[in-house]
């Protein structure tokens, strides 16, 4: 019975391996460290009789990043990384120390150990535990500074309200993770920063203000406070002390700079409201005084023309605006703006030509010509749509000699499309 019992003590011990006794950390969290304090990661273990360790390799994985590589153990010998020489030691087991940490190599840390058993037997075991290295906050000057600033401010976030502002700085560092501080109020209550700008927070006091001391802290179990020194400065609240009365009137006077401002606004929004109108009425009246612009023609030759030149003199059948001399068939333009002239013509003589072109200064812009012969008659025409700035001028004209245009049949007309 005893051999058996044994037997079995035996069996069991080997069947157990590597064992680890303690727990590194609780699983609530991670094992916090002050920036500048060591890392020791007490990973002990236990071997089974007949077990003996091959290797260990040490890892670590920062946040957002790959892991990376600390140390190895092989042939008894620990060799750590070169960039942690002289600061990562080997300690009892699987444990390892790292002196001097920063807030970069917060990660999870883990060991790899591989054992071998009396049957040769390769078993990989491991152990990780997750560290976050904490830094303190920190002043331009070493301490907390409050007051309350000169100025009533109006919260546009939520109720649009004014409100008298206390400020608690000035912080170069919020430490790691950062801090936030916290407002004690004269009755007691504990409030929240309103936000944070330029390194201070600020605490927009409920309407109506009550007087007394309000006391800015950075909360105790913050892991970034714990951090302090214990003689840090920044360890202590300080306080503000207000005068119910004066806060009151520095919200009236606020009120009233606010309205002198949204007053002086508003008279420069009905300034420009203003402007735009009489911008609007000057296009209106141009629009109207354009569309009221009527000038037209149209006049048919007030005899036969034979030769070269400037066809003339026409009778005109309508000449809105008086644009149009008859005397000597030009147009001259009263205003600038786009324009359309037409122009038709034929002759009825035999062996006769019509060359006939529209021209606009001199220059030619269309041209027509047609030919009699035998008892045909044949017949031509001009058009174009032109600019014309005003007193320019547009006539119809024979380019030959030998021409000849009947009367009943040469006509000339022209609108303006739309003045400038």
């Amino acid at each position: 019975m005893f051999v058996l019992t044994l037997l079995f003590s035996l069996l069991l011990s080997a069947c157990r391996g590597l064992q680890w006794p303690e727990q590194l950390q609780d699983n609530d969290g991670p094992m916090e460290v002050c920036s500048g304090e060591n890392i020791r990661l007490l990973w002990n273990y236990t071997l089974s009789d007949g077990e003996r360790v091959k290797d260990m390799v040490w890892t670590c994985q920062p946040e957002d990043k790959a892991m990376g590589l600390l140390a190895s153990y092989v042939d008894d010998t620990f060799v750590p990384m070169s960039e942690f020489s002289g600061r990562l030691s080997h300690l009892q087991d699987g444990g390892i120390e790292l002196s001097c940490a920063t807030i970069l190599e917060s990660g999870n840390y883990s060991v790899a150990v591989t054992t071998i058993d009396s049957t040769g037997t390769e078993t990989l075991y491991r152990q990780t535990a997750w560290v976050k290295v904490v830094d303190t906050p920190k002043t331009q000057n070493g301490h907390i500074e409050v007051i309350q600033e000169r100025e009533a401010v109006r919260d546009d976030t939520s109720d649009r309200q004014w409100h008298v502002h206390l400020s608690c700085g000035h912080f170069s560092d919020l430490g790691h993770p950062p801090v936030e501080a916290e407002w004690k109020t004269p009755d007691g209550q504990t409030l929240s920063s309103s936000y944070l700008q330029t390194g201070h927070f600020h605490l927009l006091l409920d309407n109506p203000v009550k007087g007394g001391n309000y006391t800015c802290y950075l909360p105790s179990l913050s892991p970034a406070t714990r951090c302090l020194a214990r003689d840090s400065a920044l360890r202590l609240g300080v306080a503000v002390d207000i005068d119910e009365v004066g806060a009151r009137f520095s919200m009236v006077e606020a009120r009233q700079v606010q309205m002198q401002a949204d007053t002086l606004f508003e008279i420069e929004q009905l300034h420009g409201v203003n402007a735009a109108l009489k911008n609007d009425t000057e296009k209106l009246r141009l629009g109207l005084a354009s569309a009221s612009l009527l000038i037209s023609f149209h006049a048919g030759l007030t005899s036969h023309f034979t030769g070269i030149g400037t066809l003339k003199p026409f009778t005109a059948i309508t000449n809105a605006g008086d644009a149009f001399t008859e005397s000597t068939g030009i147009f001259t333009a009263p205003t600038s703006g786009t324009y359309f002239f037409a122009g038709s013509t034929g002759t009825g003589r035999a062996d006769k030509w019509v060359d006939m072109f529209l021209s606009k200064e001199g220059v030619t812009v269309a041209r027509a010509l047609t030919y009699q012969y035998s008892s045909f008659k044949t017949m031509g025409s001009v058009q174009a749509t032109l600019y014309l700035a005003a007193g320019q001028r547009v006539w119809l004209g024979s380019a030959t000699a030998i021409t000849h245009y009947i009367a009943d049949t040469t006509s000339f007309s022209g609108f303006l499309i739309h003045a400038d």
